[in-house]
């Protein structure tokens, strides 16, 4: 009884941990919009550091330490999905830093960040069946040099045994 308890309890836990880091994952892809939100809301701070405005350095920083989140995100083991968030996010910035004149709700700009998501989510699943594969042709490979060698023990004896 007592292992089905802590079986739960740690069950429960890393279903937590995993809750978590997709959630650190997806506010990572959505923390390149603050900027966006503070145009929304008005706010202005008083330090640009340099830059031309306060949402400027907002954006650059935001995609400065993006990336350093996602990294954190991904130590708490998030489950696979929620890194499509980062990507969508990202694939729309790319998008505006090439034509800055897209606005949000251009159908385009949603087509090419979803063929993003596709087109990552096809590549990471081909990928990992060719590793799957590998590792399937790796195990058979051991497996053929065990018997290899157990035969060759067996065909040892059987000459030591005769002659």
């Amino acid at each position: 009884m007592r292992f089905i308890m802590w079986t739960k309890q740690k069950l429960w836990y890393l279903e937590t941990k995993r809750f978590i880091g997709s959630i650190i994952i997806a506010l990572s892809g959505l923390l390149l919009y603050l900027d966006k939100v503070l145009l929304l809301i008005n706010f202005e701070g008083n330090q640009a550091f340099g830059f031309p405005d306060y949402t400027t350095f907002v954006w650059t920083f935001a995609q400065s330490i993006a990336p350093i989140i996602i990294i954190l995100g991904g130590l708490f083991k998030p489950y696979i999905i929620s890194y499509l968030i980062p990507i969508y996010c990202y694939s729309v910035q790319i998008a505006w830093i090439l034509n800055p004149n897209i606005r949000l709700d251009n159908s385009y700009l949603h087509a090419y960040a979803l063929g993003t998501c596709v087109g990552i989510s096809i590549l990471v699943l081909l990928v990992k069946k060719i590793s799957l594969w590998r590792k399937q042709q790796e195990m058979l490979k051991d497996e053929f040099q065990q018997e290899t060698k157990e035969i060759l023990n067996i065909l040892k004896s059987k000459t030591l045994s005769e002659s």
